[in-house]
């Protein structure tokens, strides 16, 4: 396997993250996300902001700190907001899980309306609320401040993240074009050949493959706890899973479900994904029409369109990730919280409620001491462009939400994106500014070939500060994916095709993307974790078992694992 690079400052690529990209739209996909494409040269600005970049918004929605979501504020808000012919509605201030872990949500989005005299043929969107925010937000600072402007500046648009994976045949679902492309998310155009080598059969990044290698050998849960301390965790924030014998994960047919095995290579959250649901159900009762539901841990559906039955672009992309870990670190166990639709697309606003959940189950597990709920790395394989990047690194509320699990000690690995252009693509180009004191890193990834060169497709600049590999990656595949593109030869009477690149029932496929390149990396610090562990008991008293709790200890070993991990061979 090819080595994981982590790239000292002085000898990162060139690129300061401010490249200019254009920007298309793909109708079908904002549609079905109720989203929008910020064009730089239509959109307003408000006096004393830049002119903004390229992004992808969500229409019906703004993020705001939690001091704004309080009536007298939210009412000052909404005054300013009158003239423009909309009005904002909170969501509810906090999501409990079972055991008195909380999340206040920090940052979390308000669902725009129409107001009370609004034009009736007026449209409700983000950047024009933002920007007529922003308005008053000047005004405010230049008399006396009836609401923080500090507070002001931290409200943002709810951006769409797509994941990072290659995910078609450029003409088609595009991979970069489309799907994880400059045409939606305001990247410069990407060739077609540029993508096209990591293209199997002119049709898809992904292909089927065979492999005859057993499962690695997983120990069981005492034999861990003995040597470890416990297992340890990586979590997986995607599309979910499914069945795979590799994983533990088998269908349920008749519910259209699945189940994991107890103690088993894969767990899901529950009821992290009951408030996700709940969550999303409150955002649409409020008036967030466009808004595609995530109802439970598992990845579907398979298809966008019935009728044409090809598979989704991103279904699998949970299960190959899962792989990934499970082939490097076969001792750990994988959390999956599904929260990528099949389309590759993540909402902003999904994602700040789901860290604010795991960190306050990180938070509860060291203070009782609780192995089951522990988590000690992250691994995110999506991002956005911010049309603000100048602002983005103080008034972003991912920042603070992804920085509440780094202080905690859970070292988070996030994908560079396929884009091929040095423009900061985030959460990954956080990791520039390095880890807050005491706090774990966060690693931002590209991707490597087979052979160790930097894949042609992946982003690169200051802001990537580790490779890995990440293109014509082996892993894990749903054995119960079978789309309808056929063999190119049937031989009439015989059993007997040729390659069909949609029929994955084999259970392995080959893929590409940064995408990969992020799990690499976090299950590769997780072994580096386990690796002065090895042959060690309780009565040894390392300091750097999994079984000390505290996010001191936790800090230690992620310090540990990646002084190990860069220092000479």
């Amino acid at each position: 396997m090819s080595k994981c690079i982590f790239v000292p400052p002085g000898d990162r690529e060139p690129g300061d993250g401010s490249e200019p990209h254009r920007s298309y739209s793909v109708a079908a996909t904002l549609d079905r996300h109720g989203a929008s494409v910020l064009d730089p040269h239509a959109a307003a600005s408000a006096g004393g902001w830049a002119a903004p970049l390229s992004s992808v918004y969500r229409k019906r929605t703004l993020l705001l700190p939690r001091d704004l979501h309080e009536d007298s504020a939210l009412g000052k808000l909404n005054e300013a907001l009158a003239e423009a012919g909309m009005r904002m509605v909170s969501l509810s201030q906090s999501v409990e899980l079972p055991g008195g872990a909380a999340a206040g949500h920090l940052h979390r989005p308000v669902v725009l309306v129409p107001g009370e005299k609004s034009d009736p043929d007026g449209e409700v969107d983000a950047w024009r609320a933002l920007t007529k925010l922003r308005e008053a937000a000047a005004r405010i600072a230049a008399g006396k401040p009836k609401v923080d402007p500090d507070l002001l500046k931290q409200i943002s648009l709810e951006h769409l993240l797509t994941g990072s994976a290659i995910t078609g045949s450029p003409e088609i679902y595009g991979g970069p074009e489309i799907y994880g492309g400059p045409e939606i998310y305001g990247g410069p155009y990407v060739s077609p050949s540029v993508a096209k080598s990591y293209i199997y059969g002119g049709r898809d990044a992904r292909t089927p493959v065979d492999l005859v290698l057993d499962a690695p050998y997983r120990k069981p849960l005492t034999a861990c706890t003995h040597e470890y301390g416990r297992r340890p965790v990586i979590a997986v924030l995607d599309t979910g899973v499914r069945e795979h014998p590799w994983l533990g994960v088998t269908a349920v047919k008749q519910d259209d479900k699945y189940e994991t095995q107890p103690y088993g290579p894969v767990q899901v959250d529950q009821a992290i994904q009951d408030a996700i649901y709940a969550y999303e159900k409150q955002a649409v009762a409020c008036g967030d029409e466009r808004r595609e539901l995530i109802t439970d841990p598992w990845d579907k559906p398979v298809t966008l369109d019935k009728l044409v039955g090809e598979i989704s672009p991103y279904a699998g992309h949970g299960t190959f990730i899962a792989g990934i870990a499970r082939q490097l670190v076969p001792d750990a166990t994988v959390l999956s919280i599904r929260l990528m639709h099949t389309d590759g697309i993540i909402y902003e606003g999904d994602l700040l409620l789901v860290l604010e959940l795991l960190a306050a189950r990180v938070a509860k597990a060291q203070e009782d001491k609780d192995p089951a709920r522990m988590i000690d790395a992250m691994s995110l394989s999506f991002g956005y462009f911010n049309e603000s990047p100048a602002d983005v690194a103080f008034t972003s509320g991912l920042r603070h939400a992804i920085d509440g699990l780094l202080d905690k000690g859970v070292v988070m690995t996030a994908a560079a994106g396929n884009f091929a252009t040095t423009r900061a693509y985030y959460p990954a180009a956080f990791a520039e500014a390095g880890p807050a004191a005491g706090g774990a890193p966060l690693i931002s990834v590209g991707a490597l070939n087979p052979n160790g060169s930097r894949a042609v497709f992946s982003d690169g600049g200051r802001w990537v500060t580790a490779w890995a590999p990440g293109a014509a990656v082996i892993s894990t595949y749903p054995v119960d994916i079978n789309g309808t593109v056929q063999p190119d030869i049937r031989v009439p009477g015989e059993s007997r095709e040729s390659l069909d690149f949609d029929d994955f029932r084999s259970g392995f496929a080959a893929w590409s993307g940064t995408s990969f390149a992020a799990p690499m990396m976090a299950a590769t610090v997780v072994r580096a974790m386990l690796k002065p562990l090895q042959g060690s008991s309780p009565a040894g008293d390392n300091p750097l078992r999994l079984d000390r709790y505290s996010a001191k200890d936790a800090r230690a070993r992620v310090e540990h694992a990646l002084h190990e991990l860069q220092g000479p061979e």
